[in-house]
């Protein structure tokens, strides 16, 4: 979209000037008019046109490569609540954030959402039109706008999402251990069968006889490796974007987050972690103003299991019917006691903004042993694991070496 370079007369008379983004002189004047300013010249302001074409086209291609992360958005939020309560307007404070920002794409929807609020646009009804702000943030800033209280919603936003990103950063950091031995066990597997088994081979000849069954294996690996690498790969290729791909279906997907809740102990921890969210994000949602039946349906999406957005689609239907929470609750059989116990007495007290507060915390607490108990637990199971599968190639290469007088005979 074009910039344009405008001086214009308020209604005071003072004399302006200023930028600003439109497909052309026509909507400038609108968008001046719209502001009870005179425009007196409007000017195309030339854009840097160095690298032509090719610059073009790259900067289409890093707007397309790039993404708009939770840590992005959190720090975004944490800006925007810093500006307001320095007294800041918010497209003045939209404006400081997109000019000094380095993600490409949150900096183009952030100079989109100024043009809309200029235009005469809420704040929320701007955030709407981009998906990476999703219901749960557009309806808390609506509610902020609506009770005139914009700063301190924002603020509670800032606290969920960066209490939310540090839980998944903890996961990340969590799963970082298990992921490093499984791929270093994978490395050392690959390259004895392509490096070291070969050289065994001539060995194993000389001995003559038949190889035992464990070392013929290996023999049998290291061929496949040696002769028919590239077929390999694109086959172990083929099966990975085969699963991506399944994975994108309904079905694969749905069974996939069916099982995963019911797996022996780590299913407990990643049903925790639902609840977590859950839990949190109602709290949030009834504390900013929120009707019920509103917050279930945002957290039922939020919980990112279709097992779980199906009990709170339910949630949300019985609790239209004039079912109390905890009851609609303790109907879907997916959630504790404590939780339906707690969301009771929120009830009974007319505090269930507050309670849910609590509950959420003590799922967050919960949820951090869990995570440090089953990092503790998997860290020597990944070892044994590791030595088990090293030690049984070892032994299978020098079986034969071991069984060489039987052999013989």
């Amino acid at each position: 979209m074009p910039k344009f370079r405008y001086v214009a007369k308020d209604v005071a008379g003072k004399t302006v000037s200023g930028e600003i983004m439109a497909g052309g002189q026509t909507e400038v004047v609108n968008k001046l008019q719209q502001q009870n300013m005179i425009p007196v010249s409007i000017s195309e302001i030339k854009m840097d046109k160095s690298g032509g074409g090719f610059q073009a086209l790259n900067d289409k291609f890093a707007l397309l490569t790039s993404s708009v992360k939770l840590a992005d958005l959190v720090f975004f939020t944490r800006q925007m609540v810093t500006f307001i309560n320095a007294g800041v307007t918010i497209t003045k404070s939209i404006k400081n954030i997109a000019d000094s920002n380095k993600n490409i794409l949150l900096k183009s929807i952030l100079n989109q959402l100024y043009e809309d609020i200029n235009a005469g646009s809420d704040f929320s009804t701007a955030l709407a039109k981009h998906k990476v702000f999703d219901q749960m943030y557009v309806n808390i800033i609506r509610a902020g706008e609506e009770s005139g209280n914009l700063e301190k919603a924002m603020d509670s936003l800032a606290i969920y999402m960066e209490k939310t990103e540090n839980m998944r950063q903890t996961i990340k950091s969590a799963m970082m251990y298990p992921k490093f031995v499984l791929s270093f066990t994978v490395v050392i597997v690959f390259a004895i069968l392509w490096k070291i088994i070969p050289v065994f081979e001539g060995l194993f000849a000389s001995l003559g006889g038949e190889l035992p069954k464990p070392t013929q294996m290996l023999v049998d690996g290291s061929e496949i490796i040696q002769h028919h690498f590239f077929l390999l790969f694109g086959i172990f290729a083929a099966i990975w974007y085969g699963i991506k791909m399944a994975f994108k279906t309904k079905v694969v997907n749905n069974n996939w987050e069916k099982f995963i809740i019911s797996v022996p102990l780590f299913g407990e921890l990643v049903r925790q972690i639902i609840v977590s969210r859950i839990t949190s994000t109602l709290a949030l949602l009834l504390s900013s103003g929120t009707s019920m039946l509103k917050s279930i349906e945002i957290s039922g999406k939020v919980a990112n299991n279709y097992v779980y957005e199906g009990a709170l689609k339910q949630c949300g239907i019985d609790v239209s019917n004039g079912i109390e929470l905890s009851v609609a609750f303790k109907k879907a059989n997916r959630f504790d006691d404590v939780l339906i116990q707690l969301i009771e007495t929120g009830e009974e007290t007319g505090k269930i903004d507050d309670l849910m507060k609590k509950i959420a915390e003590y799922y967050d607490a919960e949820v951090a042993l869990k995570i440090k108990g089953f990092s503790s637990l998997m860290e020597p199971l990944l070892i044994v694991i590791m030595g088990a599968v090293i030690g049984s190639i070892v032994v299978a290469i020098y079986l034969p070496i071991f069984t060489m007088g039987e052999t013989m005979q």
